[in-house]
């Protein structure tokens, strides 16, 4: 089932994606700063944009949605949920913020409680899960909200042609429980 419910925090909203955001999802990836770690081809185009937009649109599993500033309704970022299967687990497949200046605001960190809470909370999900590139900074975040690395998938993900090796992070619903107890911004 897909989820038309927003996700609110004290800065931002998290609302399901429309077709009317995909020219500023095309922008915010055609920075290196956002497409540096992501599996988005530098040369990726409206019509790549598209086409994934409407693969998880059509996916039961995916939930996408566009974080949007609360102040001023300005967007900001995007999230993609993949693999969702209800009462397990999901994926955190895609989480950015596509407008540079909003970054080292805590906005991050509202997105991902936000998405945290709708997955252990909402969904009731025992296990959510993401990967990240070698050298992405927003490690620091996943670990200050609780993940817990896994591993290291070697040379998982071909981008422009070059193999990359993928830092594979999870979070239990029980760990879920402890860490969010001390959260202060939800």
């Amino acid at each position: 089932m897909k989820d038309t419910q927003s996700m609110w925090t004290s800065g931002l909203v998290l609302r399901p994606s429309e077709e009317g955001d995909l020219p500023q999802f095309y922008r915010w990836e055609r920075l290196p700063e956002v497409h540096r770690f992501f599996s988005i081809s530098a040369g990726q185009t409206p019509a790549d944009v598209e086409e994934a937009f409407r693969a998880g649109e059509a996916d039961e599993g995916t939930a996408q949605y566009t974080i949007l500033r609360r102040s001023d309704g300005r967007p900001i970022g995007r999230v993609v949920l993949a693999g969702r299967i209800p009462g397990w687990k999901a994926e955190i497949f895609r989480i950015y913020l596509g407008e540079l200046d909003q970054r080292g605001k805590g906005y991050g960190r509202q997105a991902m409680q936000a998405v945290l809470r709708r997955c252990f909370r909402d969904w009731t999900m025992e296990r959510v899960y993401l990967d990240h590139y070698t050298g992405n900074p927003a490690a620091r975040l996943y670990l200050s909200l609780g993940f817990q690395y896994e591993g290291v998938l070697r040379k998982n993900c071909r981008k422009d042609g070059v193999l990359h090796d993928v830092h594979l992070m999870s979070m239990l619903r029980e760990e879920y429980l402890r860490a969010s107890a001390g959260w202060t911004e939800e």
